[in-house]
């Protein structure tokens, strides 16, 4: 096990700072899975290809048409609530 630093906002090391033990090891834990996980570059190239598209003009509502995708729920996919 290593030990690091990391440059975080005031409020997010008041944050980590009143964690608790179990409270750390989630986070320890977290932080190991967002590293480690390949979904990590799956998302990275979705949002290359998203930018992408986005500079040559497809739209999400587009891109749903094109995919037969249902608007409402491409929003909900993306996380995008209206």
């Amino acid at each position: 096990m290593k030990i690091i630093s990391l440059k975080v906002s005031d409020k997010t090391a008041a944050v980590i700072k009143g964690m608790n033990e179990e409270e750390l090891i989630k986070l320890k834990e977290k932080v190991e899975l967002y590293v480690s996980n390949p979904v990590n570059d799956l998302f990275t190239v979705m949002d290359e290809a998203a930018e992408y598209a986005g500079q040559k003009g497809l739209t999400p509502e587009k891109l749903a048409d094109l995919l037969e995708i249902d608007m409402d729920e491409m929003n909900r996919t993306l996380g995008i609530e209206k």
